[in-house]
């Protein structure tokens, strides 16, 4: 399994480093690219793409190797890179995406515990798509086939 992490050019890469050393200590080939400022606007998501076939749900796969539950792992992680540093903004999501099967997952701000743990659960199946957490709900579901 491979991560490649896209961080927003014009945010303290403090939260970035933070999130991607547990990565490297668990033996995962990890990269990290800045995203350049986009003319029009700025762009504050955090792209994560994951590589590899992974028979299991693909963050189940990934966060599973930290150790510890797989969940937990995958939580933390996510508050990390949305953490606010210096009193700068901070991003305003994380977007996991299988390079392989092109399913997103975009994890918000403010989730509940149960957002992580059915995240590890999910099978988003070999369709891509975009996945999001619905409050009202309390799942995630597809709300757009790419």
């Amino acid at each position: 399994m491979e991560v490649e992490i896209f961080w927003p050019a014009e945010l303290p890469r403090t939260p970035l480093l933070e999130a991607e050393l547990p990565l490297r200590e668990a033996g995962i080939d990890t990269t990290s690219r800045l995203r350049p400022v986009r003319r029009g606007g700025v762009e504050l998501s955090v792209l994560v793409l994951l590589t590899g076939s992974v028979l299991e749900p693909f963050l189940k796969g990934l966060f599973e190797r930290l150790g510890g539950s797989a969940h937990a792992a995958l939580e933390s992680f996510v508050r990390r890179l949305l953490r606010p540093q210096d009193g700068r903004a901070a991003p305003t999501s994380v977007m996991f995406e299988s390079v392989t099967t092109h399913a997103q997952f975009i994890f918000t701000p403010h989730l509940p515990e149960e957002a992580f743990r059915q995240a590890v659960a999910l099978d988003p199946g070999g369709t891509p798509g975009r996945w999001l957490w619905e409050q009202q709900q309390r799942r995630w579901s597809r709300f757009e086939e790419q």
